[in-house]
């Protein structure tokens, strides 16, 4: 058999489950007539042996074996990490410059203090002989002075300039210390070898697969109120550890999941039964278990076993149903969406994102509004789903046109499937919520007291189209049989009324519209009783 061919085989595409992600290569090789082994080295470490596929394209071409091995090499120095220290020793020089620029003004501001001293004394004595006047005083003065301010200026900026240069120095230094640990003394790598049969010389065409993990991705979401309609941008964010930096190529993101059984799942029958009471220990017995041990038996309960261990071990055992999490498979079938640009994405487990789609849906809005809890108004949207589209659980950035207003999150969504969207708050509704009444009435000593209370809500509507508002509040709820709370009074009526005392009102207003809503309960009690809660 003819020697073994290398093949230069890059990344073309990429498939990235949640759990994991499917890697695709291609190459071309100059087969000779014969069998000819074909190896496809450096692949990463963690790659499942049983995921590998490999095919062969060529006229006169058979595949005949395909092997998967483990190869362990000394790392050389790598590129990046030569990279990094070229880049360590870059910022040194630099730090070293400045420090040697700051002497060089420290010595001139030196040299200007031993100036000024000097020139003192000399203009001091020419003054004093009358060979110079007060004005040559002063602008000696004035140089110096000037001189002096120049110097302290660049040796400020020197130091401003060394700090920086510092920081980066020491974010240089660290990233080149974690280059240098991931950068061992041996490296494992997956080899896939595969034999190759030719009739003819011929070029092969090549095509390896396989699974690695440590990649996935998530759903992002952002979604966009403009006024009747909602602009949906589907976001992904990818992250991957797998060993092997991937290149701007091909992209497709799927939704297969794994479930928690490998096969489906069935029930067993659920037993249940009376529970039997543990009988008290004899004396012996009783003493020997504080002691810590057991006397032997069929029974018996090993020495230093916990006491409720030693409880259970004298009682036979009733029939019970014993559930163990199965190993996880693959289930159900998943959806794929082809990233439009290709996308690079380095294994340093950082977050890459890309567009996976754009779409708009037509919502039906209204708002809630909770003005015991919050004096505002909160969007929310009904929707139906009307993409081909599933959607994944993933957090949700909402924005009234260019405006952030808040975050949500949605959960799975199906093509079709009609869903609900908390769209932040709207400031164009006001809510406002007061006490109007609050009182009590006398009592005789035995008597009964009564507690009347009075709340007003006012919505506004401020939106310049019709606004439909739903208004929750409540009134207490009794604990106490002696204790009784009645509704008196609600205007206008409560489109709804639960037993636990919550209250709502569908309220649809107009633009610059305003609606007041009032209601009033009493609460009757004992005169010698005192309420809490309230």
């Amino acid at each position: 058999m003819a020697a073994g061919s290398s093949l230069d085989a890059p990344i073309v595409a990429v498939t990235v489950f949640r759990d994991g992600a499917r890697v695709q290569r291609s190459g071309t090789v100059d087969v000779e007539p014969g069998l000819r082994p074909v190896v496809i080295g450096g692949l990463p470490a963690g790659v499942d042996p049983a995921s590998v596929r490999v095919a062969a394209r060529g006229p006169g071409l058979a595949l005949l074996d395909v092997e998967v091995h483990r190869r362990y090499r000394t790392d050389p120095l790598r590129e990046e990490t030569a990279r990094l220290r070229t880049e360590v020793d870059r910022c040194r020089d630099l730090v070293q410059e400045l420090d040697d620029e700051d002497t060089a003004e420290q010595a001139r501001l030196s040299f200007l203090g031993h100036l000024s001293e000097s020139a003192a004394t000399a203009l001091a004595r020419a003054v004093s002989f009358g060979r110079a006047g007060h004005d040559d005083l002063v602008r000696m003065a004035g140089h110096l002075s000037a001189d002096t301010g120049d110097a302290l200026g660049r040796r400020r900026e020197i130091s401003a300039r060394r700090r920086a240069a510092r920081r980066e120095l020491e974010a240089a230094e660290q990233r080149l210390e974690a280059a240098t640990r991931r950068a061992g003394d041996t490296v494992a790598l997956t080899e896939v070898s595969a034999t190759l049969e030719a009739s003819a010389a011929t070029s092969a065409e090549i095509d390896v697969s396989y699974h690695v993990p440590g990649a996935s991705w998530r759903p992002l979401y952002d979604l966009t109120l403009e006024g009747e309609r909602l602009a949906v941008s589907y976001l992904a964010e990818v992250r991957q550890q797998s060993g092997e930096d991937w290149p701007a190529v091909e992209l497709v993101l799927s939704t297969t999941r794994r479930g928690l059984h490998q096969a489906l799942p069935e029930l067993d029958p659920w037993y249940i039964g009376r529970a039997r009471p543990v009988p008290a220990p004899p004396p012996y017995q009783a003493m020997v278990m504080r002691k810590g041990t057991f006397a032997a038996g069929p029974q018996a309960v090993p020495p230093g076993a916990p006491m409720a261990a030693a409880a259970q071990a004298v009682l036979p055992e009733a029939p019970h149903l014993t559930a163990e999490p199965a190993e996880s498979g693959e289930s159900g079938a998943g959806l794929v969406y082809r990233v439009q640009r290709p996308l690079a994405v380095p294994a340093d487990g950082e977050p890459y994102k890309t567009m996976v789609a754009r779409f708009a849906l037509d919502p039906e809005l209204d708002h809630l509004a909770v003005p015991v809890l919050a004096p505002e108004a909160y969007a929310r949207a009904t929707v139906t789903n009307t993409s081909s589209l599933l959607l994944l659980p993933g957090p949700a950035r909402v924005f009234h046109g260019s405006q952030f207003v808040g975050e949500t999150a949605l959960e799975t969504v199906a093509a079709g499937e009609e869903f609900e969207l908390q769209l932040g708050v709207d400031d164009q509704i006001r809510v406002e919520r007061q006490l109007r009444r609050r009182s009590t009435s006398k009592a005789m000593i035995g008597g009964t007291r009564t507690i009347d209370v009075a709340y007003e809500i006012t919505v506004e509507n401020h939106r310049p189209n019709q606004a439909r508002i739903s208004v929750h509040d409540h009134i207490p709820v009794s604990s106490d049989g002696d204790i009784k709370v009645r509704l008196r009074e609600a205007s206008p009526d409560p489109a709804g009324q639960t037993d636990l005392g919550e209250l709502s009102w569908d309220l649809s207003l107009a633009a610059g519209q305003t609606a007041t809503i009032r209601y009033r309960f009493t609460v009757e009690h004992p005169a010698q009783v005192t309420i809490v809660g309230l």
